[in-house]
C-alpha cells in the first residue's frame, strides 16, 4: 500500500514539473497573433495595480501579462519563474513591441 502512495505521490510531482516548463520557442510569432485589445488589457491590468511606469512598454508586468496572454497561460506561471527566465522573456516581448520602430528608424522611414 505504502509502495503504491509512493508512485501516486512521484506521479503528481512528475505532472507539476511538467507543467511548469513553458515552450517559449514561439513566443514572437504569438504576440503576434494578438490585437490591440490584448495590449489594452494588459495595460489595464497592470494600471489597476498601480503601475505607474510612464511608457507602459516599459514595464515588465506589462510584458509578462502579454508573454503570458500570447502563449494561453496564467500570468501567475510568468510571475513563477526563476528571475534569469522572467527577464529574457520580457526583454523579448520588449524586443518585440520596439523592432517596428527600430526597422523603420534603421530605413530612415522614422
Amino acid at each position: 500500500m505504502a509502495e503504491k502512495e509512493t508512485k501516486d505521490v512521484e506521479a503528481v510531482e512528475t505532472v507539476k514539473e511538467e507543467k511548469k516548463e513553458l515552450d517559449f520557442s514561439d513566443l514572437e510569432a504569438k504576440l503576434g497573433e494578438l490585437n490591440a485589445q490584448a495590449f489594452m488589457d494588459a495595460e489595464r491590468a497592470c494600471r489597476m495595480k498601480a503601475d505607474a511606469t510612464p511608457d507602459i512598454t516599459y514595464s515588465a508586468g506589462f510584458r509578462a501579462r502579454l508573454a503570458a496572454r500570447a502563449l494561453g497561460v496564467d500570468f501567475k506561471e510568468i510571475q513563477n519563474l526563476p528571475i534569469p527566465v522572467f527577464a529574457e522573456i520580457t526583454a523579448r516581448v520588449l524586443n518585440f513591441l520596439l523592432s517596428s520602430s527600430a526597422a523603420k528608424l534603421m530605413n530612415g522611414e522614422g
